[in-house]
């Protein structure tokens, strides 16, 4: 069946977080937007123990992840490329490997450069990336759009942080629903 037709499931599913630092997100647009997504989509993948990958480009000239985002994971796991793909990077490429989960749902930076480049390399290595598409940001609304429509004509499927999150959490009434209440008030 089409992977757009299936839910997520959500061992099978990790957050791939692209390059969000401060010095590249300065100049980008809907930057608070993105950055209350990450913040969501890290929340959830805590309360359903979803692991989170965090990437950064060139840290040492470009600075570090976005600290706010990266202080509310216990034991963060950063990895630093030069590669505009994350699967061009060996580190990267392995971590993600040996989680052993397919799904990646990405989001970060820049929507027509690493994440395009991620998105489009994962397609290619079998993976099903979801891209969450309010959580991408580039330098122009332009470069933005152009970034998240050529990763759906790669074969990506377009979600938002909020469609994401109820499509993980499946159904109401439960501890994990409960948990994300107050998270699910703030989108």
């Amino acid at each position: 069946m089409e992977q757009a037709r299936e839910f997520l499931k959500r061992d099978d599913c990790l957050l791939l977080l692209v390059d969000v630092q401060k010095t590249l997100l300065d100049p980008c647009v809907r930057q608070e937007q993105v950055v209350k997504n990450c913040h969501a989509l890290i929340e959830i993948c805590q309360i359903l123990d979803i692991p989170i990958v965090f990437t950064t480009h060139n840290a040492e000239k470009l600075g570090p992840f976005l600290p706010e985002l990266v202080e509310r994971v216990a034991n963060p796991t950063i990895l630093n490329k030069l590669e505009f793909s994350c699967f061009e990077n060996d580190s990267i490429r392995s971590a993600v490997e040996q989680l052993g989960r397919r799904t990646l749902l990405l989001a970060g930076m820049e929507s027509h450069i690493c994440v395009f480049h991620t998105g489009a390399h994962a397609l290619r290595l079998g993976y099903r990336v979801d891209l969450a598409t309010d959580a991408v940001t580039s330098r122009s609304e332009e470069n933005r759009l152009i970034g998240i429509k050529r990763l759906q004509q790669a074969g990506a499927i377009m979600s938002s942080t909020e469609m994401i999150i109820f499509e993980l959490l499946n159904r109401a009434g439960t501890e994990e629903f409960r948990k994300a209440l107050p998270l699910l008030k703030k989108l």
